[in-house]
């Protein structure tokens, strides 16, 4: 059976319009001491590049599905659901014109799905002083968008086209 975060995954790319290009990256392979050995990483960068050729807008995502509360990490040596290095490579493409970057954030206990840009996630990281955040604390210090969705029999679609026209204009 696969994990939750998993069928999430699974989920949007199933909600994503044939229009849109949808691209999940490879996790990076890693050499160590050995030149023939490789192992493979966790450090993707993000879940997933979208492009809209329509808007010529680029989004470089990363998907989290949770019950609660979402902790992050604040530097390389803390634990969260939100890594460091996720983190740093949103920020990173960021800085690209036409890029919008940021966490795609399914809080399982309300039912309610947001996108929260990469810039929000900052603003709120830098708001707050404990290691995790909660739906009250995205609303009270960020400006997040809400994802429209519909519950199949068992999972959803995600209204991505919506979801696409109303972060047109951040940044």
């Amino acid at each position: 059976m696969k994990n939750i975060g998993k069928i999430f995954e699974q989920n949007w790319k199933l909600s994503c319009p044939k229009n849109i290009l949808l691209y999940r990256p490879p996790d990076a392979a890693q050499s160590f001491e050995k030149l023939d050995s490789l192992r493979f990483s966790k450090n993707s960068p993000c879940d997933f590049f979208m492009f809209n050729g329509e808007t010529g807008k680029f989004y470089t995502l990363e998907l989290k599905t949770f019950k609660g509360s979402c902790s992050f990490e604040r530097d390389k040596n803390s634990k969260g659901i939100i890594h460091y290095h996720q983190i740093e490579s949103l920020k990173k493409f960021s800085t690209y014109v036409n890029v919008i970057s940021g966490f795609v954030l399914d809080f399982r206990n309300s039912g309610l799905t947001y996108f929260l840009s990469i810039n929000d996630f900052y603003i709120l990281k830098n708001s707050i002083t404990k290691k995790s955040f909660n739906e009250n604390d995205i609303n009270n210090y960020c400006n997040p968008i809400l994802i429209s969705k519909n519950k199949l029999k068992i999972n959803f679609r995600y209204d991505i086209q919506k979801f696409m026209e109303d972060s047109l204009y951040l940044k």
